[in-house]
C-alpha cells in the first residue's frame, strides 16, 4: 500500500511540473523580420514616418552592428540605419518571451542612425516593446514608442515571425522517472512472489 501511495504521489509531482512548465513563458532567440512602420515626431520641425519591408534578423542576447539586422530603411528621403549597442554597458542585448498569444521584448539596446536632408542623427530608439503573438503560425506584431525630453518621439511597429529557444529537461528529471520506473517494476514483481507463496 505504501508503494502505491508513493507512486500515486510521484506520478501527480510529474504531472504538476510538466503543467507548470507547460505555462511558462517561452525564450525567443531571434525575430525574423519581414517588415513593419517607424514614425519620427521631431515637433515643431515635423515628422518622418512610413512603412518599409526589409526583411532582416533581430538576433536576442547578443548586438548587432548595421547592417546586421537589415538594409537601411528608406523613409521621406532619410536613410535609418538600424542596429543594437550596449552604448558604454547602459543597455543589455534584446530579449523577448512569449506566454500564449502574448509577445513582450525589450529591445531598449536599438539605435538608430538617420542620414537626410532635416536630421543626421544616432538617436536611441529602443524600449519595452508589447504585441501580439499567434501559436500556430509563428507569426508576431510588435510595437513600442520612445519618448525624448523635448517633445520629440520614436514609435516603431515590427512583423515577423520567432524562433524559440529549446528548453532542455532538467537532468535531474530522468533518474526521477527511472526510480520510478523501478519502484514499479519491485512492486509489481513483489505482488507476484505474494500470489505464488498464497497458491
Amino acid at each position: 500500500m505504501k508503494l502505491h501511495k508513493i507512486l500515486i504521489v510521484s506520478f501527480v509531482g510529474l504531472l504538476f511540473y510538466f503543467c507548470g512548465a507547460a505555462a511558462h513563458a517561452d525564450t525567443v532567440s531571434q525575430l525574423d523580420i519581414t517588415g513593419g512602420s517607424l514614425s519620427l515626431n521631431l515637433g515643431a520641425i515635423g515628422s518622418l514616418s512610413g512603412n518599409f519591408t526589409q526583411n532582416g534578423t533581430l538576433a536576442m542576447g547578443q548586438f548587432q552592428p548595421p547592417p546586421d539586422i537589415f538594409p537601411p530603411i528608406p523613409i521621406d528621403g532619410h536613410t535609418f540605419s538600424i542596429f543594437t549597442a550596449s552604448s558604454g554597458g547602459l543597455y543589455a542585448p534584446p530579449s523577448a518571451q512569449i506566454s500564449g498569444t502574448t509577445v513582450t521584448a525589450d529591445l531598449s539596446s536599438l539605435f538608430a542612425g538617420i542620414a537626410g536632408p532635416v536630421i543626421n542623427a544616432t538617436l536611441n530608439i529602443g524600449g519595452l516593446a508589447t504585441g501580439t503573438y499567434d501559436p500556430n503560425t509563428g507569426q508576431f506584431s510588435l510595437s513600442w514608442q520612445h519618448v525624448y525630453v523635448d517633445v520629440s518621439s520614436f514609435t516603431m511597429n515590427l512583423q515577423g515571425t520567432t524562433e524559440v529557444a529549446p528548453v532542455p529537461l532538467p537532468a535531474a528529471l530522468g533518474l526521477f522517472a527511472t526510480g520510478i520506473l523501478a519502484l514499479a517494476l519491485l512492486g509489481w514483481g513483489g505482488s507476484g512472489r505474494i500470489l505464488t507463496d498464497l497458491s
